[in-house]
């Protein structure tokens, strides 16, 4: 089997091709930034260097990996730098996800397609409203997230229109080692930095928020069950059903470190709009007999662990 991965160097994306090179499948990896997370699987997949945004350039990469499986993860995937840039964001997810289906349509494949987005797209909702089922109304609260709403109104295009077997996922948090700029990695290479002495205070967001946290090491598992077991034009929350207090996960990691650790809110990590709850509904993904099998505990040790061994 032929499978591509965009955004095959990223954090889910490194797990996922770890995952189907053991498996003994051909994996093409189409790749835009810093490869350092897959540098173990050079001569045994296949790089393709390509900009999502640039429409021949993907068109290359199908006309290469000729897929009989892809999955799509590639995007600009930081909340943050949606506010900031929200011209890019949108023409890497929206136009970059056209491009993609465009090129897959037009060379005359049919693949499965998994469409990954984001649980964002639920937008704000209340704690009577928990957990998120995938009928819930969206409510996109940031630049990040309505085009991740488009992304996936694409995918249903594409499935409705010209019967392309699309699968569209809805990942809520994924974490673990190897996980950059979220505020489990930040929490623990901040505290990694302070047990070696580099820092004396950890700089914090918003610690009132409860958020859903699945490792990505059960993801990626998640996302091979619905690439077998999934139904063309449906959608998967894909989630761990927990909600965790971002101030319950930082004092988790400190007492994991075993040292005091002084930190501080502030401003500068505060996003302008931060969601107050998410959780998610699981049952349609656990129903095809996937669940997460990593204690949420066991994630945030093998975290701390990770960034132990990098910073210096």
């Amino acid at each position: 089997m032929r499978c591509l991965i965009t955004g095959c160097e990223g954090f889910i994306g490194s797990y996922l091709a770890d995952l189907l090179v053991a498996k003994g499948f051909s994996v093409y990896g189409m790749v835009y930034a810093d490869t350092k997370d897959i540098e173990h699987l050079r001569g045994r997949i296949s790089v393709l260097e390509a900009d999502l945004r640039d429409r021949n350039q993907v068109e290359d990469v199908i006309r290469n990996a000729r897929p009989d499986l892809v999955f799509h993860l590639a995007a600009q995937s930081f909340v943050t730098v949606s506010w900031e840039d929200p011209e890019q964001t949108l023409a890497t997810n929206v136009l970059g996800s056209f491009y993609l289906l465009e090129a897959i349509k037009n060379a005359g494949l049919d693949p499965v397609v998994l469409v990954v987005g984001s649980s964002s797209i639920y937008g704000h909702c209340r704690a009577e409203e928990m957990p998120l089922a995938e009928d819930r109304e969206l409510r996109p609260s940031s630049m990040y997230a309505v085009s991740k709403v488009a992304e996936d109104m694409l995918g249903h295009f594409y499935w409705q229109v010209y019967g392309m077997k699309v699968i569209r996922v809805r990942p809520f948090n994924m974490t673990g080692p190897r996980k950059r700029e979220d505020a489990c990695s930040d929490f623990s290479k901040g505290i990694a930095e302070i047990e070696k002495g580099l820092r004396d205070v950890l700089e914090v967001g918003n610690l009132e928020t409860v958020r859903d946290f699945t490792d990505g090491r059960d993801a990626v598992q998640a996302l091979w069950c619905l690439s077998e077991n999934g139904e063309p034009g449906a959608i998967y929350n894909l989630c761990s059903g927990r909600g965790s207090r971002m101030d319950d996960v930082l004092q988790k990691l400190i007492a994991l470190s075993g040292r005091r650790v002084q930190y501080r809110v502030v401003p500068q990590r505060m996003r302008p709009y931060d969601d107050p709850m998410y959780v998610g509904d699981n049952s349609k993904l656990r129903a095809l007999g996937w669940q997460p099998l990593i204690p949420f505990e066991t994630t945030l040790a093998d975290m701390l662990g990770y960034w132990r061994g990098k910073v210096s």
